[in-house]
């Protein structure tokens, strides 16, 4: 890891991930989403839940303070959604101030093992929604 110069007019992932997360919950909140949103057609189709089924619940858990529910819905989808938060208060008063960013570089083989992590997630999520849903 290291601390890296940011740029004039650069703007991080973590703002654009964190507008888009705060648009979510403000919808799963105050617009009726779960009527909205078709029932999955995957888990009507195959009879098990597909690997993203309870993110819509999840997020209006997550919108309401209901970590436990959200947690219960979707796992990896509530975790992401708090990691993209507390991503976005890291980026926006850094972009504010203009400090250094941190940033971290990879080697290919830790950027396969990265990928190979992403892939292990969201099996053991779906391992778990078939498990417990």
């Amino acid at each position: 890891m290291s601390l890296k110069k940011r740029l004039r007019d650069e703007l991080e992932f973590g703002i654009i991930y964190g507008v888009i997360v705060i648009l979510a919950l403000v919808a799963g909140r105050f617009l009726p989403v779960e009527q909205v949103f078709p029932a999955c057609v995957f888990k009507g189709l195959a009879g098990i839940p597909c690997p993203t089924c309870g993110s819509t619940h999840a997020v209006v858990y997550l919108s309401r303070g209901n970590l436990a529910g959200a947690l219960a819905a979707n796992p990896l989808l509530s975790a992401s959604v708090m990691i993209a938060l507390l991503y976005f208060f890291y980026s926006l008063p850094a972009r504010i101030f203009a400090v250094p960013r941190l940033s971290v570089s990879l080697s290919d083989r830790e950027k396969d093992g990265v990928r190979v992590g992403a892939v292990v997630l969201v099996a053991a999520n779906w391992i778990y929604l078939i498990s417990f849903r």
